[in-house]
């Protein structure tokens, strides 16, 4: 059984170096055993490889990746008919659906680590799907090689069972979500790096932790965030924030001081100078006299 240390250490190496070349699923699966320390994740790898080698069969019959949406039609028949994938629609909310072994074990999971099981059996044979990053909703593109097509006819929606998606249904997809005021961008279609999924799906589970009171998960989730991108100063302000709840003084003081620094011109900058104005008398109280 691994420590919460040597996991955070583990995640750090898999998710530092060139971004595109972040192994995406096996740091979501290090980042997993923050809640399932036992989790064999070079089983869960291997389990990845042996759906994209059964996928590789199916796109050896004749003519299949000649043509993008029979490609496309192959994908979906073997991850959502044969093996049952699919969005957990009546377990939305389950923390559960974050961590890739359990979506892998279950085969049920939500926009982000559909995308994540998506993308990684695709591109294990040569197939070029990358994550899209819509607000609210993970979907994934395709882009088929040599083959002139409108891109917008090769959008996904993972989620559904790979429905394939025009910019138009993006933008509805959107507009259901956040209703009209959130107006459609063009860079909402832009693919995403495997840290900027790694990104989403960390702040799904610490959202989702702390607005269930655990405090103790959200931290962790905040220190795996901050593995990511460790100047985040949001994430470090947050972490300092619950360390002060938890009554970590030291290190609370210390996560806010730099925010504080570093963000003088922040909405929240006067609460969160007062907290530190708090944790320095409370620090000042401790020390010894003499």
């Amino acid at each position: 059984m691994s420590s919460f240390e040597d996991v955070l250490e583990q995640f750090r190496e898999a998710v530092t170096g060139p971004a595109e070349e972040v192994p995406l699923a096996r740091a979501a699966l290090i980042a997993a055993r923050a809640e399932y320390p036992d989790i064999d994740v070079d089983a869960y790898e291997r389990r990845l490889q042996d759906i994209a080698e059964t996928l590789e069969q199916h796109l050896g019959r004749s003519g299949v990746r000649e043509h993008p949406r029979r490609t496309i039609l192959t994908v979906n028949q073997l991850l959502y008919r044969e093996l049952g994938f699919r969005g957990n629609t009546d377990h939305y909310d389950d923390s559960r659906n974050l961590y890739l072994n359990y979506v892998l074990s279950e085969r049920r999971g939500i926009p982000v680590t559909m995308s994540i099981v998506y993308t990684e059996v695709c591109q294990r044979v040569g197939l070029d799907v990358q994550p899209v990053g819509l607000p609210g909703h993970v979907v994934c593109r395709y882009r088929p090689d040599g083959v002139e097509v409108d891109a917008d006819d090769l959008l996904l929606d993972v989620f559904s069972f790979g429905r394939l998606m025009t910019r138009r249904d993006c933008q509805i997809l959107v507009r259901n979500i956040f209703g009209s005021r959130v107006e459609f961008k063009d860079h909402y279609l832009a693919s995403l790096q495997p840290r900027q999924v790694l990104q989403r799906l960390l702040h799904n589970l610490k959202a989702g932790y702390l607005q269930r009171g655990d405090e103790d998960r959200a931290a962790k989730v905040i220190d795996l965030l901050l593995a990511l991108y460790p100047w985040d100063l949001d994430e470090i302000r947050d972490r300092g924030m619950l360390r002060e709840r938890l009554g970590d003084v030291a290190p609370a003081l210390s996560d806010l001081e730099q925010y504080v620094q570093f963000r003088p011109g922040a909405r929240d900058i006067q609460t969160v100078a007062e907290t530190v104005k708090s944790l320095r008398r409370h620090v000042q109280g401790e020390a010894p006299e003499g």
